[in-house]
């Protein structure tokens, strides 16, 4: 459809959506016809009492709809009757003047439904192009979205493969540390064995939460949930906070080493021994954990540091980029970790 035809349909539109200006064409139309047969009423050839009303009617159909159309046809055809068939301006009915009304009546319900017609082509033909770039707009908001999911994937993929490096790593410092301090090799796959396992409690955490972060609380209460006997001996506290994987990971196993020495030679040895748990973060993004022992037997500082050691010392202390401390008392162990929070270290709302 050229712009001619775009500009003529979308006029017609703006004047069938108002009745005022679709009425006031139909009389218009009537009235000019009919001042124009009257005044070339002398040039016209004899039987031909419709020639100027056929255009007023096509016009008023096309411009202001089938209603306004038909009562101009009406009216149109009242007037050709009345002045312009023999005999003049008189309603008489004979042959010829049924043949010519026939005629008439013929002609302009075929203009006025052929109008019709054309109109419901060319709104069929609107609503099919609207549904089309409808359906291109959602096409290419389909492809927008599988082009964010293969991104996604694609981001998830190497966050995945980054994190199992990191984990197939740790695991590898743990089996080769816990083999290097030991000559007994049942010794060494037991110490390596729980250390493993300790990693995969802190990995089941963080699989409850997509590997994004794990619970400060959680993490420490799944770590020593294997040394607790339920009979209130750990005292755990601190606010809600969650640690990036490889973090929660590392926090996780200074706990269980913290905790199996403590069953071995700490508090956690002899009846009556506590363990009190808690962590603190500031505003400017610092991290305190503390563990400490009492009312366990004097523990001594060892000659040797052994792998343990170095994993609370030195190895977790790095991952939060600070530092650690361990006090030997007469009750057990006191074990203090200094670090800063990263901004992927989500602080996590009580209900």
């Amino acid at each position: 459809m050229n712009s001619l035809g775009h500009r003529l349909f979308a006029l017609s539109d703006r004047v069938r959506s108002t009745p005022v200006l679709a009425w006031g064409i139909a009389s218009a139309a009537f009235a000019v016809a009919l001042q124009t047969r009257f005044l070339f009423d002398h040039l016209l050839p004899p039987g031909f009492p419709y020639l100027t009303f056929f255009p007023a009617v096509i016009v008023t159909a096309f411009l202001a709809g089938i209603l306004p159309g038909a009562v101009c046809a009406l009216a149109c055809g009242i007037a050709a009757w009345y002045w312009f068939i023999p005999p003049f301006g008189t309603f008489s009915m004979d042959t010829s003047v049924l043949v010519a009304l026939a005629f008439y009546v013929g002609v302009v319900g075929v203009d006025i439904l052929l109008i019709q017609v054309m109109h419901r082509a060319v709104d069929g033909l609107r609503e099919e192009r609207a549904r089309s770039r409808e359906l291109a707009r959602e096409q290419q908001r389909l492809l927008g979205e599988q082009r964010d999911r293969e991104r996604q994937q694609r981001i998830l993929q190497r966050e995945l493969s980054h994190r199992m490096k990191n984990t197939l790593a740790m695991v590898q410092a743990v089996v080769s540390q816990s083999l290097r301090n030991t000559t007994d090799p049942k010794l060494a796959a037991g110490l390596a064995s729980a250390r493993i396992q300790a990693l995969a409690r802190a990995q089941d955490a963080l699989t409850a939460t997509d590997w994004s972060a794990a619970d400060v609380e959680t993490l420490v209460r799944t770590a020593v949930s294997a040394h607790d006997d339920g009979t209130g001996r750990f005292q755990i506290s601190g606010p809600s906070l969650a640690l990036e994987a490889q973090r929660s990971l590392g926090l996780a196993l200074a706990i269980h080493e913290l905790a199996t020495n403590a069953t071995k030679y700490g508090a956690l040895s002899c009846d009556g021994g506590t363990v009190t748990i808690c962590w603190n973060s500031s505003q400017v993004n610092g991290f305190r954990f503390s563990w400490i022992e009492a009312g366990g037997p004097e523990v001594a500082e060892p000659l040797r540091r052994g792998f343990g050691s170095r994993l609370t010392e030195r190895v977790v202390p790095a991952y939060f980029e600070g530092s650690a401390k361990t006090r030997y008392t007469s009750g057990g162990i006191e074990y203090e970790l200094e670090g800063t929070l990263r901004p992927d270290d989500t602080d996590l709302a009580r209900d």
